[in-house]
């Protein structure tokens, strides 16, 4: 089934405000530390088995190939799928047990002297009543469950790397317009004090200009501590080590998704949802056991084949067991598969139900979302920046007064707020149509952001 990109890609300033959002590429610096401490206690615990940090820039592409074969939870439910078809090899197997060969040896005392006994058996168990498809059956859909959670997690893992990537591009734009904030109100505050020792402004500006200063390096700080996190995130997903030195390069600039038929997108993540696909064999699976448990009461047949030297006579027969089911009749086994059966039948129209769900609420978030950052896009941005700066103009002139200018700092703080805001709320309702929606709709960049 074909799947609906979203290009993303960082939508570029004004030609005079080119400083803006010019780095793509983040990198972080970790320094060792060594000590007495730390050298017993890493000989007493082995390391994480962490992936090594790619060597060049990291896009997004990238990011989620690399996730998809270093994540940690995706190399989990993989080895799951190895032990579920371990144990569909095992229960197709023809016979129940291996061959059973007995032998025994007696000294017999009589009239005529001793002699000795000698005899030697062998006995074969074999499966009746269908027990051994039934139970093949059954773990083949076991095995099958699991190959569609391992995939419908490689889904998940996917959205959730492209929504730490762009995180990480959104906190550096972050970063960026709170430098901006920084040097605009100081620009504001160097302008206040002049206008005081000159005699033309008040001690009441000159606090008012230096609040905003404040305000911006609180921003400042809590930019550089989301990036810190974006980036502990991203390391997350890659399976690297947090400390470690990763690069990336990519550009962000959310684009209009148009969704006009939900009903359809609904039938389309119906059907695409691996996970929805993994319940079915899971209802499956717990089926077969239940009839599995039923046909316990037909027990499995051993037969044999002996021969025995009795004296001076031989003896050669064969043998035919089987258990009785009297004080064991299987009951309580039948009811933990029938409840096991009750159990995955509910968890597959839950599933169902919140599938519909997830699409629905995903849908509103980004429809939302999408429209918010229009309306608080970087253009707005730069047009709040700008009017702090025409407005410090204009009371230089006399044409306004020096309240103008907080009022256009705090204009320009929550222009900056609801931006970044939207912005990140884009970022993750783009995870979750993808994850939603199995893979149908998804964030990625254009062909030229990866270049």
């Amino acid at each position: 089934m074909s799947s609906t990109t979203i290009p993303v890609r960082r939508r570029r300033m004004a030609a005079a405000r080119a400083p803006y959002g010019t780095a793509l590429a983040s990198r972080i610096f970790s320094t060792p530390i060594a000590g007495g401490c730390l050298l017993i206690a890493s000989a007493l615990i082995a390391p994480p088995a962490l992936s090594e940090s790619p060597d060049a820039p990291l896009t997004l592409q990238g990011a989620v190939e690399a996730a998809l074969s270093n994540n940690f939870a995706v190399q989990q439910a993989a080895s799951a799928v190895r032990m579920r078809e371990g144990e569909a090899v095992h229960a197709g197997r023809l016979v129940p047990s291996n061959p059973v060969l007995s032998a025994r040896t007696a000294r017999r005392d009589g009239p005529d002297g001793q002699s000795t006994d000698f005899g030697i058996a062998i006995t074969q168990s074999l499966f009746t009543a269908g027990k051994g498809e039934l139970a093949e059956q059954a773990a083949r859909n076991r095995q099958g469950e699991a190959e569609q959670r391992l995939d419908y997690l490689r889904t998940t893992v996917a959205a959730q790397t492209r929504s730490a990537f762009l995180q990480v591009l959104s906190a550096q734009e972050r970063l960026d317009t709170a430098q901006r904030l920084i040097t605009l109100n100081r620009e504001v505050r160097d302008f206040a004090q002049r206008r005081l020792q000159a005699g033309e402004g008040t001690r009441l500006e000159v606090n008012a200009a230096a609040i905003g200063v404040g305000r911006a390096e609180a921003e400042l700080a809590k930019a550089r501590q989301k990036l810190s996190a974006a980036r502990l995130a991203l390391t997350e997903q890659l399976a690297l080590d947090p400390a470690a030195s990763v690069e990336i390069r990519g550009q962000l600039e959310p684009a209009p998704l148009e969704i006009d038929d939900t009903d359809a997108l609904l039938r389309q993540a119906m059907q695409r949802r691996s996970d929805l696909v993994a319940a079915a064999r899971s209802v499956a699976a717990a089926r077969d056991e239940l009839r599995l448990s039923k046909r316990q009461l037909m027990p499995n047949l051993t037969v044999g084949a002996f021969y025995d030297k009795e004296e001076s006579n031989d003896v050669a027969g064969v043998s035919l067991s089987a258990p009785i089911p009297v004080f064991h009749q299987f009951e309580g086994e039948q009811r933990s598969a029938q409840a096991r059966l009750d159990r995955a039948q509910i968890e597959e129209d839950a599933l169902r139900q919140q599938v519909r769900r997830e699409v629905l609420m995903a849908v509103a978030d980004y429809r939302s979302a999408r429209e918010r950052v229009d309306v608080f896009g970087s253009q707005m941005l730069a047009n709040a920046e700008e009017n702090l700066a025409l407005t410090r103009r204009a009371v230089k002139a006399g044409q306004l007064g020096a309240p103008a200018i907080t009022t256009a700092q705090n204009n320009l703080m929550e222009v900056r707020g609801q931006y970044l805001a939207a912005l990140d709320d884009l970022i993750a309702a783009g995870a979750a149509l993808e994850r939603s929606t199995g893979g149908l709709l998804r964030l990625a960049p254009t062909s030229s952001t990866e270049s």
